[in-house]
């Protein structure tokens, strides 16, 4: 009878053989995903780690942007508040300008009143003064006439007397002024002679 005990012996060797191969192989193949895992990680860390650093920057950017229109609000409130202020104060001017121009209007109307009236009173003045100068002139020539009479005592007509004041003579001078702005501008003189 033959025995196969060394075949058995030989099976063992294989399977511890067989199971060395295999706990190298897995062995190896978790060395090999550790490393996968472990390089994958610090792929993902270092994209993490960017993607981190770029949203820091993003955020810090947005939050200084926010700064910045809060202050551009700010500005934009205090210049709209400027411009209220300077419009207000150009209606007061505008109100106070037309006021005043309104009373100046008034003072001008008066003072151009008064001086029509004034121009009016000064030639019918000069009217009177004329009217005045005519009598006097007209009496002038009958009072020589009649001292005439008296020193020749020749006998005169009333006729004659009234011829002989015909012949008679006056002067009369006018001046006029012309007035602006309550001055004297140009004067002008007017010599007439009138005969009665």
């Amino acid at each position: 009878m033959e025995v196969d005990a060394p075949r058995s012996q030989d099976l063992a060797k294989i399977m511890a053989d067989r199971w060395a191969q295999y706990d190298e192989l897995a062995q190896k193949n978790r060395e090999e995903l550790d490393k996968y895992w472990s390089q994958q990680i610090g792929e993902s860390t270092t994209v993490v780690t960017t993607q981190s650093t770029e949203v820091g920057a993003a955020e810090m950017t947005l939050t200084e942007l926010r700064r910045t229109v809060q202050s551009l609000e700010i500005d934009l409130d205090s210049m709209r508040n400027t411009k209220i202020s300077l419009e207000n104060s150009l209606r007061k001017v505008e109100a106070s300008y037309a006021l005043q121009m309104e009373q100046l209007s008034g003072i001008l109307l008066h003072l151009e009143s008064e001086l029509a009236q004034t121009w009016a009173e000064g030639q019918g003045q000069a009217q009177e003064c004329e009217a005045l100068l005519n009598i006097k002139v007209k009496l002038e020539t009958e009072i020589a006439t009649y001292l005439l009479l008296l020193e020749d005592g020749e006998d005169f007509s009333l006729g004659d007397a009234l011829d002989s004041s015909k012949s008679m003579q006056a002067i009369q001078k006018t001046t006029t002024h012309r007035i602006v702005d309550g001055k004297v501008v140009s004067e002008t003189n007017d010599t007439k002679v009138l005969r009665h």
